[in-house]
C-alpha cells in the first residue's frame, strides 16, 4: 500500500446531503474538512429523492401563522410507530424533533439552502393524533450556475423533473403519470433551476465550496484507523492507490445498503431478482462494515416497515422506477392468488403485507386495462406507446392474462369484476383504497371521475406486470448512534472518534414509523449536532 498522510481535523466519509451538511458545519466552526466520495459525483440518495425535508414547528411555520409544535410530532411518530414504538429512543426523537428546527435554521442562516414550504403537503397519517394538514415539509430550489465546474460533478435526479417545482406542478395539475409530468412539466422548466432533491443539495455544494471544505471524488473509505482505540482516520481506495488520510475524528455519511446482495437479504429478506434501487449504485452498506471495524453496533429494523417501495426496471440509471401508476384509475394490485390484499394505491400498505414474515402475497402483481394504458403509460413508455415485452404482459382476457404472469387468472377476473362494480360507485368497501388524502390530492388524477385514485378494471386489452420491491436509500436499519450521532458498540458505549449522520445512522428516532421528509430531516439534524459534539 502506497501511504500518502494527509492531516485533516475532520474526515467525512459520503457526500450526500448527510455528509455535505456535516462539511458545511464543520467548516463553519473552524475545522478544516476532507469529504471523501465513493462515486464520480456527489449528492446520493439526497439528490435522487423528492427533495422532501420534514421539520416539525419549523421558522417558515411560525412566519406563516400555521400552528405547529413538538408534542403533537411526538404524538404522530408515536402513533406512525406502532406496533414497533418499543423501537424509539425516547432521546434520540426528542432530540431529532426540538433540533431539527434548530437546524433547518441554522443552515439557511450561513446560506446552505433557501427553503420554502411544499404547498398543502400534508403529514402521510392524516387520521394520525398530531398530524398536520400542511406546512411541515420544506425543500428549495437552486440556481445551478453558481457551482461552475462544479456543476457537472453533482448528481441530477432522473426520477423528478428538475427545473419545475412542486407548486408548479400542483398549479398545472402534474400528478397524472410520471410520463406526463415529465413531459409537461419540460414547457414550464427553467434549464438552470435545480429542484427536488438537487436543488435541496446544490446550496449545500457551493456553501461546503465556498468554506474551502476539500471533497475528493473516487475515493472510497474502506478501513478506519485507529491509535489506541480511537478512530483517527481512514484508508481510502482511489484512482492512484490506497491513501490514507488521518489525525481526525470520522463522520460516516454513507447512506444505505440498496446494492449489496447479502445485506439486503440480511435486512429485507429479498433475493437480488426481487429487489432492486432507486437511488445510485454506490450505496453498497460501506459505513455499516467500516462501523463494525471499530466495534459499532447495528440496529434492525422490522423488513415490512423499511420504506421499500415499489417499482419495475427500466433502461436509465439506476436500472429501476418508483411505480407511482399503481396509485392512479384502472388499476389494482394482486398476489398469486388472484386477489387482492390492502389499500393498493398507497404503497407502504402494500410493503407492510409484501414484507411481512412468511407473507403469502409475495410476488405482487399490479394488473390495469385500456384504459390505463391510453391515459397515463408507465414510466417513460408514453400514454398509449408499446410497453417494453420484458417488463409488461398483455392479453385480451383476464384469464388470459393471469396465464401468463403465474395468478389464478379466473380468480384474477372475478376480481376485477367486483373491484369495478364497487369503484364505479365511488368507493373500495373492501380495502379503502383511496381513503388516504395525501394520494388523493398527489398521487391520482385530478381530471378523473368521481374519484382521482378509483377507476374501474373491464375494458381490453388488459395488462400486467410483477412489481419489484425497490430501496430509496433509506434502509431505517444503521449504525446504532446516540442522540448526538456517536457511534455506539453493542453495550450501548460510545466508539471514540467515530460518529454517524444520515441514513448511514440506524433510525432510533422514528423507530420503525416513516413518513417522508424524515431521512433528509435528520440528514441535516444529525449533521450539526455531530459537528457540536466535536467540540
Amino acid at each position: 500500500m502506497t501511504e500518502l498522510t494527509d492531516r485533516s481535523p475532520v474526515v467525512v466519509v459520503g457526500a450526500g446531503l448527510a455528509g455535505l451538511a456535516t462539511a458545511v458545519a464543520a467548516a463553519e466552526r473552524g475545522h478544516q474538512v476532507t469529504v471523501l466520495e465513493k462515486g464520480d459525483q456527489i449528492g446520493g440518495a439526497a439528490s435522487f429523492s423528492g427533495g422532501q425535508v420534514w421539520v416539525a414547528a419549523n421558522h417558515l411555520e411560525e412566519a406563516q401563522g400555521i400552528a405547529d409544535d413538538v408534542a403533537d410530532a411526538e404524538r404522530y411518530i408515536r402513533w406512525i410507530s406502532r406496533p414497533h414504538d418499543d423501537l424509539i429512543d425516547e432521546a434520540a426523537m426528542r432530540r431529532w424533533l426540538t433540533e431539527a428546527p434548530r437546524a433547518a435554521k441554522w443552515f439557511e442562516d450561513v446560506g446552505a439552502v433557501r427553503w420554502e414550504i411544499i404547498p398543502d403537503y400534508p403529514d402521510y397519517y392524516q387520521d394520525a393524533p398530531g398530524a398536520r394538514p400542511t406546512g411541515r415539509y420544506l425543500t428549495a430550489v437552486y440556481d445551478a450556475r453558481l457551482l461552475g465546474e462544479w456543476r457537472s460533478k453533482v448528481r441530477v435526479t432522473p426520477h423528478f423533473p428538475v427545473g419545475t417545482t412542486y407548486g408548479a406542478m400542483l398549479d398545472k395539475g402534474l400528478r397524472a403519470s410520471a410520463f406526463g409530468a415529465a413531459r409537461e412539466a419540460a414547457t414550464i422548466a427553467k434549464e438552470d433551476l435545480w429542484s427536488f432533491g438537487t436543488g435541496v443539495v446544490g446550496g449545500f455544494v457551493k456553501a461546503a465550496l465556498d468554506r474551502g471544505v476539500e471533497i475528493l471524488l473516487e475515493h472510497s473509505a474502506v478501513e478506519l484507523v485507529q491509535d489506541g482505540g480511537r478512530v483517527v482516520g481512514v484508508v481510502a481506495e482511489t484512482p492512484d492507490g490506497r491513501r490514507r488520510i488521518f489525525d481526525g475524528p470520522v463522520v460516516i455519511a454513507t447512506s444505505g445498503y440498496d446494492w449489496d446482495d447479502d445485506l439486503a437479504r440480511e435486512y429485507l429478506g429479498l433475493e437480488p431478482e426481487e429487489r432492486g434501487s432507486v437511488a445510485p449504485r454506490t450505496l453498497t452498506g460501506d459505513g455499516l462494515r467500516l462501523a463494525a471495524q471499530a466495534g459499532g453496533a447495528v440496529l434492525v429494523t422490522p423488513a415490512n416497515r423499511v420504506p421499500v417501495q415499489l417499482g419495475y426496471p427500466v433502461d436509465t440509471y439506476p436500472g429501476y422506477q418508483v411505480a407511482r401508476e399503481h396509485s392512479l384509475p384502472h388499476t389494482f394490485i394482486v398476489d398469486r392468488s388472484g386477489r387482492r390484499f390492502c389499500d393498493d394505491a398507497v404503497y407502504w400498505e402494500v410493503i407492510k403485507k409484501v414484507l411481512a414474515p412468511g407473507s403469502p402475497h409475495r410476488p405482487c402483481f399490479m394488473i390495469w386495462d385500456s384504459r390505463h394504458h391510453q391515459r397515463y403509460g408507465l414510466g417513460p413508455t408514453p400514454p398509449g406507446g408499446e410497453y417494453p415485452a420484458d417488463v409488461v404482459a398483455s392479453a385480451d382476457t383476464l384469464e388470459e392474462l393471469g396465464a401468463k404472469l403465474g395468478i389464478d387468472g379466473a380468480e384474477l377476473a372475478r376480481t376485477a369484476a367486483r373491484f369495478t362494480e364497487n369503484v364505479e360507485k365511488g368507493s373500495d368497501p373492501e380495502f379503502g383504497r383511496g381513503t388516504n388524502a395525501t394520494w388523493q390530492r398527489f398521487q391520482g388524477d385530478p381530471n378523473q371521475k368521481p374519484h382521482p385514485n378509483l377507476g374501474g378494471v373491464s375494458e381490453p386489452p388488459f395488462f400486467g406486470m410483477r412489481l419489484t420491491m425497490v430501496s430509496t436509500g433509506i434502509g431505517l436499519t444503521g449504525i446504532s448512534v446516540d442522540p448526538d450521532g456517536r457511534v455506539l458498540d453493542k453495550d450501548g458505549h460510545p466508539v471514540e472518534g467515530l460518529y454517524a449522520a444520515g441514513a448511514a445512522a440506524a433510525f432510533n428516532s422514528s423507530g420503525a414509523g416513516y413518513n417522508s421528509g424524515f431521512s433528509l430531516s435528520r440528514a441535516i439534524t444529525l449533521a450539526l449536532l455531530v459537528v457540536e459534539a466535536l467540540g
